[in-house]
């Protein structure tokens, strides 16, 4: 178990492991870090091992371990908040080059993540079943031809469209899923004794859901597991960190990133995991980091860029779907101002509460992604 993991997160990977081998896992885990630091992947991997009916290695033929390689198991529910373009996009990217059967579970998982929002329990859209019917298309072509394999991950790009849109308007859970997920784990269950709920960015929850899903916690049901995953655990109520298991994830070394992709692309090198997924997911990393800071040394020096400029940057940024990251990259700039003196304090954080909360009602709202930038470039501006 944990055999590909503990190359890359050793310590977690002993912890967690004992804990499994010695019957003292927790039924909610809270795993906290930064993203790309694989608090995912790991969830994924203790599900595998507690489902698993053989040895618990890796590779293990039994049942449970085939259906959690394609993530096709009906006792488990996903609420994810993450950058699902990119990392679907990047899979895709692989497994159309590379077409090994490593790459193809990748892809399949990286899709069914997105998917198991609209678990049967949860919610249904008919865009979901349908990609649902061609990833087991792609479960199903062992060795295509790259031809054959181009011709799926059209079709896989097409079908993720509505899906990928809808993902980008829900924060993380609702009172509404919360109240399901109630429903689902007090049924008897189907098959396997257990089930599985995995949350994605616990610290947006509303109080309605919060509070809702601390009953659920406070007692879970016998064979129910919780894994909460957050990047800012000081945002969650402290009742519920009380009532999880907390495992803090760090980011990536450079040589658990050269050894992570090594498959993927061995002849080049990334800084980061998150650096690799953004760039093969779309983004051109260097125009967003040039157009971040000549928005940022702008608002600094209060000099306007030109209404021309501005739309050029922000054609820019709308056309490869770079918004979030650019923003992303704004607010790393303004900070690291601000601790160079270059920017005071009172003044950083207003500019940064007022990046969120623009971000948020565009998103809420659906604003255009150019009006959007450019109002909320001249409200930055007029900060002092």
């Amino acid at each position: 178990m944990f055999e590909t993991l503990s190359a890359l997160q050793p310590e977690n990977a002993e912890h967690i492991e004992a804990q499994l081998q010695q019957g003292r896992f927790a039924q909610v885990n809270l795993f906290s870090g930064p993203a790309y630091s694989l608090r995912m992947s790991f969830a994924l991997e203790c599900i595998r091992v507690l489902e698993c009916q053989g040895n618990g290695t890796l590779w293990c033929p039994c049942q449970s371990c085939t259906s959690w390689r394609t993530l096709s198991m009906e006792n488990l529910v996903i609420v994810s908040r993450r950058d699902h373009r990119s990392i679907i996009e990047s899979a895709i990217e692989a497994w159309e080059r590379l077409g090994t059967d490593e790459r193809r579970y990748h892809l399949i998982r990286a899709i069914r993540i997105l998917l198991l929002a609209y678990h049967p329990q949860l919610a249904t859209l008919a865009e979901a079943a349908a990609l649902n019917d061609l990833l087991t298309q792609v479960d199903g072509q062992d060795g295509q031809e790259q031809g054959q394999r181009s011709k799926m991950a059209k079709d896989l790009r097409q079908g993720l469209r509505r899906l990928l849109a809808e993902a980008k308007k829900n924060p993380t859970i609702t009172i509404a899923q919360v109240r399901s997920i109630a429903e689902w784990v007090s049924r008897s269950s189907v098959g396997s004794d257990r089930r599985y709920i995995i949350i994605e960015a616990m610290e947006e929850t509303n109080m309605a859901a919060r509070n809702a899903l601390l009953k659920l916690l406070e007692e879970p049901p016998e064979g129910v597991y919780f894994f909460l995953i957050s990047e800012h655990p000081n945002r969650i109520m402290q009742t519920i960190l009380s009532r999880s298991r907390h495992t803090r994830f760090g980011s990536l070394t450079k040589e658990a990133v050269a050894r992570y992709l090594q498959s993927w692309y061995p002849d080049k090198t990334y800084p980061s995991l998150g650096s690799y997924f953004l760039e093969h997911g779309g983004l051109d990393l260097r125009a967003l980091a040039q157009a971040a800071d000549t928005i940022k040394d702008s608002i600094i020096r209060s000099d306007a860029v030109s209404s021309v400029d501005l739309a050029t940057i922000l054609a820019s940024i709308d056309a490869m779907d770079g918004y979030e990251h650019f923003l992303h990259l704004l607010v790393e700039g303004l900070a690291s101002a601000q601790r160079l003196g270059e920017l005071d304090t009172l003044r950083a954080s207003v500019l940064m509460r007022s990046i969120a909360q623009s971000y948020f009602e565009g998103e809420l709202y659906n604003q255009d992604v150019r009006m959007m930038g450019q109002g909320l470039y001249y409200t930055l501006l007029e900060v002092r």
